[in-house]
């Protein structure tokens, strides 16, 4: 398995890389089209909502249909899975068509609720927040396609993932950020910033339309099934409703920071989104490259009840987040300053000063450190998935939430925003203690001694690399911004290096594993 899930995390990995550097671009071109303007501004609050159903959806329909289909597949019950299939994809298609059809006869109410907070500001006038609701009235409308399509890329990533199918789903991101880039030259010229709109809708359109071919290839018919009263589509909504209330919960972090750090003095809430920007990075390349191929094996495994692979899955997949998390939450530790300034810092060029970069890095640092909490978290949560038992991963949730706030009012007395930040790391400890506790009750010990060894080697990297980058910090001084981004890539490049050099010195094999099938990925393009 370890292979398996290892050349899955790889192509990942490399299609997220891709995917960041596209959105990134698509970004760019907002800004260069229309800055921070008043068009850009209606955008944002009407893509708010298909980007939410986005970020929400696809995540939540994989973890409640993989299990599903998985287990059929287990059981050589092929037919069976394509007929569910085909109930699942009706339920989706009418449930989002209905949702669409509502939105776009209350878009003129929910943008006049979206921007509810802009009424008593003095700096729009009543003619141009007319103008914005009429605006983003008419964006909203023509981006509400969307959320059939969003509820069929979720259909389709959760059943070529069942079949271990990881490269086309990812590539399906990647085709709708092209799609929208692609809008800028084409139909921003004519529509202005409806092509935006125009162009978001058809991006949603072409990255579900990119699966069909590996979907029909798998034997799957895209015929409608009105037959719902089964065991599997119960099952299926009795798995719905606590899915759906744990991926809620986990949305409440992103209102826990603004709201905590409101009252701490300007820029404070700013350098906590901008820290969560840089934090989320490795989260989002990483984490996400290894729960998603190991999860079907986590159903397979639980489905044939045999609970020592399963367990030695979920140790593996600790150890793979173990050696690739330490090293970031010891950059982000030693030089965080180093790395706001390589993102956000222009010199005199911009508006982010250095205030901005000590505030932010303050942040960024206390975040840093509870990294690799929020790994294992998810990864237990999708072991809990596996067994189709989500009422955990819900209290698991709601208690690392609760803590995350009440550590939170400790620590900003002492730390001000650094102490929300410290505060959010407490909680996503919490969760991962929780989860651990429930999970050894249910399956019995999991951790295997494999993993404290792992642990002890990748400490051993961490502490060698950690005293390089503070000495190459602390005694190192160089003038001019650009000077200092070069050296600060140079400095993250020696240090990941540094770090895998003494894995390798103490033999660890999944760090051998790792360099391996990137190198081999290198050779690859190389030879072609």
């Amino acid at each position: 398995m370890a292979q398996t899930v290892l050349r899955s995390a790889v192509v990942i990995m490399i299609v997220t890389l891709v995917g960041r550097v596209v959105g990134l671009l698509r970004e760019m071109l907002l800004a260069n089209s229309f800055a921070v303007g008043f068009e850009a501004d209606v955008y944002r609050y009407a893509f708010a909502i298909p980007n939410t159903i986005f970020l929400f959806v696809p995540g939540a329909l994989n973890a409640i249909f993989v299990p599903s289909i998985k287990s059929m597949l287990v059981e050589n019950r092929q037919e069976e899975a394509r007929t569910l299939f085909r109930k699942m994809l009706t339920v989706i298609t009418i449930i989002y068509f209905i949702i669409m059809v509502l939105g776009m006869v209350f878009s003129r109410e929910i943008m006049q609720a979206m921007t509810f907070m802009q009424q008593g500001s003095e700096a729009i006038t009543p003619q141009q927040r007319a103008e914005q609701l009429e605006m983003g009235t008419r964006m909203l409308q023509i981006m509400w396609p969307s959320a059939v399509f969003i509820g069929l890329i979720g259909v389709f990533q959760a059943t070529l993932n069942a079949h271990q199918q990881f490269f086309i789903p990812q590539v399906s991101t990647v085709i709708n950020a092209i799609v929208v880039c692609i809008a800028y030259p084409l139909f921003v010229p004519f529509y202005d910033i409806y092509g935006v709109a125009i162009g978001t809708t058809l991006g949603f359109l072409f990255a579900a339309a990119s699966m069909v071919y590996s979907i029909r290839k798998e034997q799957y018919s895209l015929k409608l099934d009105f037959a719902w009263n089964t065991v599997e589509m119960r099952k299926i909504g009795e798995r719905f409703i606590p899915i759906m209330l744990g991926s809620l919960v986990t949305q409440v972090y992103s209102f826990i920071h603004p709201v905590l750090a409101s009252g701490l003095g300007e820029g404070r809430v700013a350098a906590l989104g901008y820290a969560n920007i840089i934090y989320q990075l490795p989260m989002a390349i990483f984490v996400a490259a290894f729960t998603l191929p190991i999860y079907p094996y986590l159903v397979e495994y639980f489905t044939k009840n045999e609970m020592d692979k399963m367990k030695r899955a979920i140790t593996e997949g600790m150890q793979y987040l173990f050696i690739l998390m330490v090293p970031v939450i010891v950059a982000l530790a030693v030089i965080p300053e180093q790395l706001v300034s390589l993102l956000f810092y222009r010199g005199g060029a911009g508006k982010f000063d250095l205030e901005a970069v000590t505030l932010t890095a303050t942040a960024l640092m206390f975040l840093g450190l509870g990294l690799f909490f929020l790994a294992a978290r998810d990864l237990l949560t999708r072991a809990f998935y596996a067994m189709e038992n989500t009422k955990i991963t819900v209290i698991a949730a709601v208690i690392g939430i609760l803590v995350n706030i009440a550590s939170s009012l400790v620590f900003m007395p002492y730390l001000s925003h650094g102490g929300v930040a410290l505060g959010t790391t407490v909680g996503s400890l919490v969760n991962m203690l929780v989860l651990s506790f429930f999970l050894r009750r249910h399956i019995g010990p999991f951790i295997q001694r494999s993993f404290w060894v792992t642990a002890v080697k990748t400490v051993a990297g961490a502490i060698v690399m950690g005293a390089v980058l503070y000495a190459a910090t602390a005694f190192v001084s160089l003038q001019g911004v650009w000077i200092q981004k070069i050296y600060t890539v140079f400095l993250i490049g020696a240090g990941a290096g540094l770090f895998f050099a003494v894995l390798v010195l103490l033999r660890e094999p999944l760090a051998l594993q790792i360099i391996e099938r990137f190198a081999g990925k290198l050779l690859k393009r190389k030879r072609g």
